[in-house]
């Protein structure tokens, strides 16, 4: 887990112990909670009052429906009554000639359905003559194309005469036919029929107040409907659409009923001038969407309701969070190691206690790790220095054998030069301290580099390339010497050819990188592997070859951590190559 950087890590990671998370619900107790509780009941509310209000829509169209059918049916009916009253009627009845006013009874017959579009067609039928009066000449029955009204004029019996559902010769349109008899002496002696276009009548007096899936019947004395919103259902029963007897027969409260798959509340009511019922349907669905209006209506405010209290929760916890980070970022900052944060810490303030309690501990752990280092760099020096004679003994001979030297030829010579150089060497090597600047272990690495030129001749030449702003940077004693005396031993002196030792140095970011380079004899893959894995081990024995090597590695880890220290690439029969990484400021 990487550290806290900002607030959104810190809403991440302490979830809902977090001072945003906990500020927001606090908020959304106070304003949302209050809110749904209102819109719960608003909402309970709406459905009691729509529910009532369709009921009142539906009650409300329904007798204004009953209204204009009863007066257009009546109408209808006093038309034909007038018709079948009129002496010229009566006279066809008995006597078909050709009069004036039979021609002006014919001349009715033909303008009724010109001047009312809902009336199809007007016969005035004689049953003596067994002919029909529909324009100005009589027709005989039997040439006469309609005769589906026949049947239920032979069943009349009374003056008031019958309304039958037919559709004209089986084909269209769908009609309401008023039979009205016409009696002469007592006796019947023919008709009026009169024909009513149902569609047409519904299409111009209702079909506003029955759309958006409304449904409007008609249902005469045989149960069967003559007029409906949905032509599909003219002359069928109400049950076979979905009416049941009881949606029928109620005339004070609405039912409900599945027509067409679809629920509706139904509303009944009887004709004021006939035992005809009047239906209107009322989809629910059309409910339901005002229903789901409001539904939308509540969420898209509650949406903007939790957005507002989002950024109201945001802005407060910034001002939370603000000396917060300012404490947390210090602590991470100046922590020692990478402190993750502990799952114990619950939230922002139990991390910054857990942290510097942490900070204590940590305190404590590096003293115990510094101290621990010192004793292993004090033993890796010991092991370096350690010879076969004691090293100040040593020295104090050299300076002996210079003096002798000079004394025998009265001036500097190559030996006296050497016994300088290695005395010089030894005294930076036993002096105090364990870094020098690079500078300085350029310098002393030199005076060794005579003394193995003296003693090897012209085994091989030696190049410097340093950056100059590498030279005052801090390095730790005695660690090109062993890394030139590695080149010239295992590189050079078993090629028994002359050579060429490179040292070079330069910065790469924050770390500082010296390569010592041989064109000597190199080494096999094995080898190599074997030697870098003793490296990155942190394996010192010194039983093993290129002991200077692993001494000097040992010694940059301890001081300056693992990822420093040194690695090597060869190749066999074309070099080595050493490359020594410490960082640029201790």
């Amino acid at each position: 887990m990487k550290r806290i950087k900002n607030s959104w890590l810190y809403i991440k990671h302490f979830k809902m112990n977090s001072i945003f998370l906990r500020t927001f619900l606090l908020i959304a107790v106070l304003i949302i909670v209050p809110f749904l509780i209102l819109s719960i009941m608003f909402y309970s509310n709406t459905i009691r009052n729509l529910r009532e209000e369709i009921t009142l829509e539906n009650s409300s169209i329904l007798d204004s429906s009953v209204n204009i059918i009863d007066r257009t049916l009546t109408e209808c009916d006093m038309m034909s009554s007038s018709i079948a009253n009129n002496e010229s009627a009566q006279m066809f009845m008995i006597n078909n000639i050709n009069t004036d006013s039979f021609r002006s009874l014919a001349q009715l017959a033909k303008t009724l359905p010109i001047v009312y579009k809902y009336i199809d067609s007007v016969y005035i039928y004689s049953d003596l003559y067994n002919s029909v009066i529909m324009n100005e000449n009589p027709i005989p029955l039997d040439e006469f194309s309609d005769s589906g009204w026949l049947d239920g004029y032979k069943s009349v019996n009374s003056q008031r005469g019958v309304i039958i559902p037919r559709i004209k010769n089986n084909t269209y349109p769908q009609l309401i036919t008023i039979i009205k008899p016409i009696y002469v002496a007592d006796e019947k002696k023919g008709a009026v029929i009169m024909n009513i276009d149902s569609q047409i009548m519904y299409s111009s007096m209702l079909y506003k107040r029955y759309k958006d899936g409304r449904i409007f019947s008609l249902i005469n004395h045989d149960n069967n409907i003559i007029m409906s919103s949905d032509s599909s259902y003219f002359n069928m029963q109400p049950d076979n659409i979905g009416l049941t007897s009881e949606a029928v027969q109620s005339d004070t409260k609405s039912v409900s009923c599945e027509i067409n798959g679809e629920n509706h509340t139904v509303l009944s009511a009887d004709s004021r001038i006939s035992g005809y019922k009047y239906i209107s349907a009322y989809p629910l669905t059309l409910y339901k969407h005002r229903l789901s209006q409001f539904r939308l209506q509540i969420i898209t405010i509650l949406m903007l309701l939790l957005t507002t209290v989002f950024i109201l929760a945001y802005v407060a916890s910034l001002k939370s969070y603000t000396p917060l980070r300012e404490i947390i970022s210090f602590l991470d900052n100046s922590s020692p190691f990478d402190d993750n944060i502990d799952a114990e810490d619950k939230n922002e303030l139990m991390y910054i206690i857990n942290s510097i309690q942490l900070h204590i501990e940590d305190k404590t752990k590096m003293e115990e790790i510094l101290e621990e280092r010192m004793k292993l760099l004090k033993k890796a020096q010991y092991d370096m220095l350690q010879t076969q004679i004691n090293p100040h003994f040593l020295y104090n001979t050299l300076e002996t054998i210079n003096w002798m030297s000079y004394n025998l030829s009265n001036s500097d010579n190559p030996v006296s030069k050497s016994l300088i150089n290695l005395a010089n060497f030894f005294r930076n090597t036993l002096s105090s301290g364990y870094f020098v600047s690079i500078e300085d272990e350029i310098k002393y690495t030199k005076e060794y580099v005579s003394i193995l030129a003296l003693r090897y001749g012209d085994l091989f030449d030696i190049e410097w390339d340093i950056d100059d702003e590498i030279l005052s940077c801090t390095i730790i004693k005695i660690c090109l010497q062993p890394l030139i005396e590695n080149a010239v031993y295992h590189g050079l002196k078993p090629k028994n050819d002359k050579g060429l030792i490179k040292i070079s140095g330069q910065c790469d970011n924050d770390n500082i990188v010296i390569t010592v380079s041989d064109n000597g004899v190199g080494m096999d893959g094995e080898t190599l592997n074997n030697l870098n894995l003793t490296f990155s081990d942190n394996v010192y024995d010194d039983e093993k070859s290129h002991i200077g090597l692993a001494n000097v590695n040992k010694r940059i880890k301890i001081i300056f951590g693992e990822n420093y220290g040194i690695s090597v690439q060869s190749r066999e029969g074309k070099g080595t190559d050493v490359y020594v990484t410490i960082p640029r400021e201790l």
